[in-house]
């Protein structure tokens, strides 16, 4: 059917409005919440509560609440000031601000640097990659892409050895070549993402690629290798070192894993984040961001829309 130049401006406004919406997402952290002892929870709306069990990013709107027990500290990511919360204490992130509705708050004092600048520009960043693709009707199936696109240059150690692609297929097996090394492994089926320990590698540059294998033989040969980096236990310690100073702060462990190309690690840390808050939306983006990275388009598409459909609920 032919179309109107009116009906395709609509056409052309609906979806610049549906881009933008998605876009748009939410802003970073107005503070974060650390050092907590005893019963101390959150809500995003005031109804439903959750425990804080490690350093918890607070966004406009959340309350925090503590027990006889509950204490712990609050870090303005724009000042970089910090307030002790004291027991019995009900506060709320209101705008930029944190409101006391009962209870107390110690005065503000230097905490550290404040990370705002950083902490904006990684939000930035990470949303270009929440938007979804148009989903499928009934009765249509996606088709498999035998096509394994690997991150093109990553580091892994002893204590962080795993490398990880998309699982193209049900029914295809791969071939993971390092140097001249070649490592056949079988289909998974039900595996969201393939992942694979490597070991025995020296410290160094190690070229490799991911082949896509089906019944009949090979299906898929990347064009170019990827970039493998080996470090050894020293390199690693200095990483973990950091790693350890920054008091479970999910942000701070993931920029030093992404500094250094650790970029399996650092999804991993994202991961074991929302198994603790699987209502932290707000964070979703810097996970979708990595799986972006690491080049994991099926898993990337799922929380994109996850992430898209929180943005219309309600605190």
């Amino acid at each position: 059917m032919k179309q109107t130049p009116i009906t395709l401006v609509l056409l052309l406004s609906t979806l610049l409005v549906g881009y933008a919406g998605s876009a748009m997402g939410r802003e970073p952290p107005v503070a974060k919440l650390v050092q907590v002892e005893g019963n101390v929870e959150y809500s995003r709306n005031g109804d439903s509560w959750r425990a804080v069990r490690r350093t918890k990013y607070l966004f406009p709107g959340y309350q925090v609440r503590s027990g006889k027990d509950g204490r712990g500290k609050l870090i303005n990511q724009k000042t970089g000031l910090s307030q002790d919360l004291g027991r019995n204490t009900l506060i709320e992130v209101q705008g930029d601000k944190i409101t006391v509705i009962d209870g107390r708050l110690s005065k503000p004092e230097e905490e550290s640097v404040s990370i705002w600048e950083s902490l904006a520009n990684k939000f930035a960043k990470a949303q270009r990659y929440t938007t979804v693709r148009r989903s499928y009707t009934d009765g249509e199936e996606a088709a498999c892409d035998n096509k394994v696109r690997t991150i093109r240059r990553i580091t892994l150690s002893a204590s962080y050895p795993d490398l990880v692609w998309r699982n193209a297929c049900p029914e295809y097996s791969y071939r993971l070549v390092i140097g001249d090394q070649a490592i056949d492994i079988p289909a998974q089926s039900t595996a969201e993402m393939i992942r694979y320990k490597v070991e025995g590698l020296t410290p160094g540059e190690h070229n490799y690629h991911v082949e896509v294998l089906d019944n009949d033989g090979t299906v898929y040969i990347p064009r170019r290798d990827s970039t493998l980096v080996w470090i050894d236990d020293k390199a690693e310690r200095e990483i973990r070192g950091q790693i350890d100073s920054s008091e479970g702060d999910l942000l701070l462990i993931t920029s030093v894993l992404e500094e250094n190309e650790m970029f399996v690690a650092a999804m991993d840390e994202y991961r074991a984040y929302f198994q603790d808050y699987p209502d932290d939306h707000e964070l979703r983006p810097l996970l979708i961001e990595s799986y972006q990275n690491l080049k994991l388009s099926d898993l990337r598409e799922n929380e994109a829309r996850l992430y898209n459909a929180s943005l219309d609920q309600d605190f």
